[in-house]
């Protein structure tokens, strides 16, 4: 099964989305890349916009929403978007405001009303991504960005002996592609072939994933605005 379709099916069945918050180590990694991306960028809660890609149910939203003037999350399963809202609607906080929808994005212009965004973010999903996916995924992230924007990825960092991280017996097959994690460099050939600059890695945390400590990285790069006879546009 293509990954996308084996994630959509896992997210929207059982209890994957409801009981999703509740799991202690998710919180806990919301709770340490939120404090890394908000040390990382100058946000403004009268102006700053965001896009969440593959918001889940909006941990990372939850945490980035009191600094920023709205947040839209996007995900590819219903379930985990309408848990989303549900938390969002039960907190009284406006869908002007705060809201996800169910969207496969292609980066075209008539998808999210043509907004353009401060803060793109996507938190512990790329290692759910096809490798052939990834490049096309930055590039998709990149576009949504208004120049002057700041792309964050956060995602487990490669061993140095490229160990198997995940294991097949944390999630089904299929739902887990990039077992062995992230290296730096790969990270930054993705933003360099997305048109991003200025590419900065840090590892915010450290985490347990199938018997190893691992650590979790937040990735940046900015989008520069384009340059004319020399000059930025």
């Amino acid at each position: 099964m293509d990954p996308a379709e084996a994630n959509k099916s896992y997210f929207n069945s059982g209890n994957a989305a409801e009981n999703f918050d509740e799991h202690p180590l998710h919180a806990e990694m919301a709770k340490r890349i939120g404090r890394a991306i908000l040390h990382a960028y100058p946000f403004d809660d009268e102006s700053t916009t965001i896009l969440d890609y593959a918001c889940g149910t909006g941990l990372n939203s939850r945490l980035l929403a009191p600094h920023a003037k709205s947040i839209i999350g996007v995900d590819i399963s219903q379930a985990m978007v309408e848990k989303y809202n549900l938390r969002v609607s039960n907190q009284g906080i406006s869908p002007d405001e705060m809201r996800a929808i169910c969207v496969d994005l292609k980066g075209e212009t008539d998808e999210l009303n043509g907004m353009k965004f401060d803060v793109v973010m996507c938190c512990m999903s790329y290692h759910h991504f096809a490798s052939e996916s990834l490049a096309s995924i930055t590039q998709i992230l990149s576009y949504f960005l208004r120049d002057g924007g700041h792309l964050f990825v956060a995602d487990v960092q490669s061993t140095e002996d490229h160990a198997d991280i995940f294991g097949d017996g944390l999630c089904p097959s299929g739902v887990v592609t990039q077992k062995r994690g992230f290296t730096q460099q790969q990270m930054s050939n993705l933003f360099a072939g997305a048109g991003l600059c200025s590419f900065k890695f840090d590892r915010v945390t450290r985490a347990n994933k199938n018997g190893r400590n691992v650590d979790i990285f937040l990735a940046r790069g900015l989008k520069s605005a384009p340059q004319i006879n020399g000059h930025s546009g």
